[in-house]
């Protein structure tokens, strides 16, 4: 179905090794469900002296210290480091979507001895021992595909509270400037800067509390949803 690839290391007072064209992805890149780039690119002779190989497109790439939450997929070829492991799907049965998403599925009802095992170096075989779910085609490419759409609005969802809190912030500035440096050189701030203050931030603090309820009922509905997919797949 699949094989198990480990990564590589480099010496990095080598510079023949660094500042190539190849992307050396790490755990430090796996920050969305795509790789597209990595932070660090490595030469041809560091490819072939880092014991690692160039990863076909369609990877489902696994660093190995962050458990099963963090699954990603390289959309350019890349090599990985020895803190990822990649997951080659073989089998023109599997889709590797499909496969991501079971795994990202699996990543909050793991024990918390499993997780120490991924941490403790045994990721490949708690990889390989994982079963999963044969659908038709088909069918794995539409639960990916409705997955995908839902982790979607669930990650705009958080984007969006996070907007509101740094946009409290900008407002607090905007009114009162900077309190350690006091740069508008208030004594005490005025009555109306304080009402005008506490009605904006009370406003955007309902606002606040209205995004992080709607989150909360989006990531809800998610978890909720990849359960029933994946208990009626695994049940079938």
């Amino acid at each position: 179905m699949a094989r198990i690839v480990c990564g590589g290391a480099l010496d990095r007072s080598n510079s023949s090794y660094w500042n190539g064209t190849i992307p050396w992805v790490t755990a430090k890149d796996i920050c969305d469900a795509r790789i597209n780039d990595s932070l660090e690119k490595i030469t041809e002779f560091g490819l072939k002296e880092s014991a690692s190989n160039l990863l076909p497109v369609g990877s489902i790439l696994v660093p190995v210290s962050m458990t099963l939450e963090n699954v990603v997929i390289n959309d350019v070829l890349v090599a990985i480091n020895k803190d990822l492991k990649a997951i080659i799907v073989e089998s023109p049965d599997f889709d590797s979507h499909y496969i991501q998403q079971f795994l990202l599925s699996k990543a909050n009802n793991l024990e918390v001895g499993f997780k120490e095992e991924m941490k403790n170096g045994h990721a490949t075989e708690i990889l390989a021992d994982i079963e999963i779910p044969l659908l038709p085609l088909e069918e794995q490419r539409r639960i990916a595909l409705i997955l995908d759409k839902a982790d979607a609005i669930c990650k705009k969802r958080r984007a969006t509270l996070n907007l509101a809190d740094d946009f409290l912030h900008s407002v607090f500035l905007d009114v009162f400037g900077d309190p350690v440096t006091n740069r508008k050189e208030w004594p005490i701030p005025p009555i109306t800067a304080q009402e005008r203050y506490l009605q904006i931030h009370n406003k955007i603090v309902s606002i606040r509390e209205k995004l992080a309820n709607e989150l909360t009922q989006s990531n809800f509905l998610f978890d909720s949803l990849v359960a029933s997919v994946f208990t009626s797949s695994e049940a079938a």
